[in-house]
């Protein structure tokens, strides 16, 4: 029995002795590496010059601001005034008036009797130059004879006065004829204004 127990004993130190000590020599595993960081994109204009080396083109131009469009009124303005010739028969100064960022003065001349403003009916009979934007006929009945005159707006750049002469023999009328043009600003608008002035 004490020999049974001895061999116990011994058996048992024998498995203590043989354990291994656990195994430290397993690679460890390596945390991973940082990822690298991007390079900063480089800047428009450097892009642009490492391409063949041409320099950057030039932003596009803003388109040009359109001015502001402006509204011009025209009036005729009629004062009569005495004929030295012939005091019995008084004539009429006409002018053009022009109201608007610069009013303006023009004299259109001086006209037999009192002119008679000439509106869309009248012009359509009287064979006015059709898109008119005013006009007045005058009349001498003195010499049967009868002086018109009408202003249009051209191209949207200029007004421009027309005239003729218109006798009462005559087969036909007159030939309206430029007495004179006058320049304005670009996208100006022009309309009659209302009434006639008399000075």
């Amino acid at each position: 029995m004490k020999n049974f127990y001895f061999a116990l004993c011994a058996a048992a130190l024998l498995v203590g002795c043989n354990q291994a000590a656990p195994d430290t020599s397993a690679p460890t595993v390596s945390a991973p590496a940082p990822a690298a960081v991007p390079a900063a994109p480089a800047p428009v204009d450097s892009a642009a010059k490492a391409v063949g080396g041409a320099p950057a083109p030039a932003p596009a131009a803003a388109p040009p601001v359109l001015r502001e469009a402006e509204t011009l009124k025209l009036a005729f303005a009629f004062r009569p005034i005495a004929d030295p010739d012939n005091p019995g028969q008084p004539r009429t100064n006409a002018r053009l008036l022009l109201q608007g960022a610069k009013p303006q003065d023009i004299d259109l001349g001086k006209f037999g009797g009192q002119p008679d403003v000439v509106d869309a009916a009248k012009a359509k009979l009287a064979n006015f130059p059709a898109g008119m934007v005013m006009g007045f006929r005058s009349y001498q009945a003195s010499s049967g004879t009868s002086q018109d005159l009408a202003v249009l707006h051209v191209d949207g750049r200029y007004l421009r006065i027309v005239q003729r002469r218109v006798e009462e023999t005559a087969a036909e009328p007159g030939v309206f004829e430029t007495a004179r043009e006058i320049p304005l600003p670009a996208n100006t608008r022009v309309v009659a204004a209302p009434g006639v002035t008399k000075k």
